[in-house]
């Protein structure tokens, strides 16, 4: 199946109570694109209504190499491994004709990501050099509510480094997280990137970040530097922008959404921002 889909993607500090559409116009910076106005909303409304879209196109966000369907339904997520606590609200809408955009209901959205050393579960020693095969870690699954949420209690990912085959021999990652929302037979994926001033603060004087600065995999011969958001491929082809995290004195919380195009009840059409 050929799958891209329409994501107005936001990144925002949780706790505010207006709706999907006005944090879009008023918040600014989305996955993938420019700050969109409520000019712009209004817009590309009107040409769903005619049946034809100007929206800007891209390419889903890659899997990667450690995705599994097998993830727990739940919300805490960590399984006791150290970082620092991140309490993430995923906020899933949908961008109807003519309603507009509207919260989401009985979308699964499934949640995956390395470590604070950049370590996945359910991984063998041929990719990463521990092995986590049958452990569950930082995996998980929920099923949005009326109002188009779920929550996760995770922590701060490290980064991560994946031996690849020539002639790229070695792929470095900037810290991010894994999403996937299905809803009736359509699946959108992205990946959430963290800010790189806070990366660094952690990286320089917070444990267990700061024991993982340099890294290896199986099959390199060296170890490596992590990167930063600008330095990263993927983080470069989504055009992306980091989540606005906000500060508690438990960690951190940080609040995104992802907005599906629909076209009545034909279900969803095929784009991706």
């Amino acid at each position: 199946m050929h799958r891209r889909h329409f994501v107005a993607g936001f990144a925002l500090v949780a706790g505010s109570a207006r709706s999907l559409l006005s944090r879009a116009a008023d918040r600014g910076p989305t996955l993938g694109t420019a700050p969109m106005t409520q000019k712009d909303m209004d817009d590309m409304f009107r040409q769903l209504m005619k049946g034809n879209t100007t929206c800007v196109r891209t390419e889903e966000a890659p899997d990667g190499p450690f995705y599994y369907e097998s993830s727990i339904r739940r919300r805490e997520i960590a399984e006791g491994h150290p970082g620092i606590p991140l309490r993430l609200s995923i906020n899933v809408s949908t961008l109807t004709i003519p309603s507009g955009c509207a919260p989401l209901a009985g979308a699964i959205v499934d949640v995956w990501q390395a470590d604070a050393e950049g370590m996945y579960s359910n991984v063998g020693t041929d990719m990463q050099v521990k092995n986590t095969v049958g452990q569950t870690f930082l995996r998980g699954h929920q099923v949005t509510d009326q109002s188009g949420q779920v929550v996760f209690d995770t922590i701060v990912p490290g980064w991560e480094l994946v031996s690849m085959i020539e002639p790229i021999h070695v792929g470095l990652r900037t810290p991010h997280i894994h999403v996937k929302v299905f809803y009736e037979r359509q699946i959108a994926t992205t990946q959430l990137f963290l800010p790189d001033d806070l990366m660094d603060q952690l990286f320089t004087g917070v444990e267990p970040y700061r024991s993982h600065r340099l890294m290896t995999a199986p099959a390199l011969d060296r170890n490596y530097e992590r990167i930063r958001n600008t330095e990263d491929f993927v983080f470069n082809t989504m055009h992306g922008q980091p989540m606005s995290l906000q500060r508690t004195g438990q960690g951190m919380v940080a609040s995104v959404g992802i907005a599906m195009a629909t076209s009545g009840g034909r279900g969803i059409q095929s784009y991706f921002r």
